[in-house]
């Protein structure tokens, strides 16, 4: 079963007192959408979705980074998988 969480609760999610240590962030590359985004804590991995369920796509890392620049306790390191580019 694959765990998801909402774009809009991403801020609450990271500054939760349940976290643990910073939040781990993984754009999973796609040739022709994007950059999908998950987000790790511990050993919890969500997928972030929009409202409809549907995973958030950046065009560009830039993109995501400009984005998420703001979100607190993010790790500094962002990891870029490329299986699927």
């Amino acid at each position: 079963m694959q765990h998801t969480i909402r774009y809009r609760d991403l801020d609450g999610y990271c500054d939760s007192l349940e976290r643990t240590g910073n939040v781990h962030v993984t754009l999973k590359a796609n040739r022709i959408r994007g950059y999908a985004l998950w987000v790790e804590n511990a050993e919890d991995v969500r997928q972030v979705v929009d409202d409809q369920g549907d995973p958030v796509w950046f065009r560009t890392v830039d993109q995501a980074l400009d984005e998420l620049v703001n979100v607190p306790y993010l790790s500094e390191i962002f990891i870029i998988e490329r299986s699927n580019w």
